[in-house]
């Protein structure tokens, strides 16, 4: 009797680790589709899954399939199964937060990325910081936004990308001190690039330092002649200044390099009507409205009707 027993038992051993070893078979093959073939990646997967319901692995790798589908709502389902069978695995929060930001759900996302720093103190990559940050960020909240590029820039503090970031939170949250102070960084890490002078002059413009701001669009144009907005943010500040005729030049330079934004014509029209030039701000203003500006198209009404 007891050889029985133990024979029948022997044989469930056995028949179990065929079972298993079909199951993880069918995993590994999901497993090895994901980079070529997502649809039969799947189909392995939820083999898997139907044949083992507690398989983590499957249901956390099915759910990146779906992630990198855009099928969203069945991507979260696995990776809120996987995590339910694996508390552990505290990544699954990172990607149900690419998830809901994909889906622009970004409060949630906001969450899902908060539960996954909590809950993964050891990571020092920043990269779970910044989005957050960004999240935030979407969220209008630039002090929280900051705080978060702050914390990735103390894990990698010479990363522009990181520093780039904090810069728009901190100028959109209209710190414009410590956004002066970001930019300023930004060019000693990268000093070739035009784009961070002209941000320095957007700053001193936003501080009412029209000559400083002068100054920096200065840089930025011999570092690149080719970017309209260069010509047109320092038209604005000579028009600060009213030294209408370099603004007037600047207005000119940068709706040849870029004719079709409504708001250069637009306000080379105020330029033009601060100089009781009536006929060539309204012919500015109109061609604003032509190509779909309107913001000061109330003037036509009011002054060249």
């Amino acid at each position: 009797m007891k050889r029985l027993l133990l024979l029948l038992f022997s044989c469930f051993l056995y028949i179990s680790s065929l079972a298993q070893s079909s199951i993880e078979k069918l995993f590994n093959r999901g497993y090895h589709y994901i980079s070529v073939d997502r649809e039969q990646a799947i189909n392995y997967l939820t083999q898997c899954i139907e044949k083992d319901s507690t398989f983590t692995k499957a249901f956390f790798h099915r759910g990146i399939c779906f992630f990198k589908n855009g099928d969203y709502n069945n991507a979260l389902e696995d990776f809120k199964t996987a995590y339910r069978l694996n508390p552990e695995n505290n990544v699954i929060w990172m990607y149900q937060g690419f998830t809901y930001r994909n889906m622009g759900q970004m409060e949630k996302a906001l969450s899902s990325f908060s539960n996954y720093i909590s809950l993964h103190p050891q990571d020092t990559s920043a990269y779970s910081y910044i989005l957050r940050g960004k999240m935030k960020y979407e969220l209008g909240d630039f002090t929280g936004a900051v705080e978060d590029y702050d914390m990735a820039l103390r894990l990698k503090p010479f990363e522009e990308k990181y520093e780039y970031y904090r810069f728009v939170a901190l100028y959109n949250s209209e710190k414009y001190p410590q956004a002066l102070k970001a930019a300023n960084r930004l060019t000693r890490i990268n000093p070739d690039f035009y784009g961070y002078y002209f941000y320095k002059g957007n700053v001193f413009s936003k501080m009412n330092q029209p000559d400083s701001a002068i100054f920096m669009y200065n840089i930025a144009i011999i570092k690149n002649y080719n970017n309209s907005d260069s010509y047109f943010y320092r038209a604005q500040a000579y028009q600060q200044k009213r030294e209408y005729t370099k603004a007037l030049e600047d207005y000119a330079t940068a709706i040849m390099l870029n004719n079709d934004d409504g708001s250069y014509y637009s306000m080379r029209g105020n330029c033009r009507y601060e100089m009781n030039d009536k006929a060539g701000a309204c012919a500015d203003w109109e061609e604003a409205g032509g190509l779909g500006y309107y913001e000061d198209f109330d003037k036509v009404k009011k002054v060249c009707e």
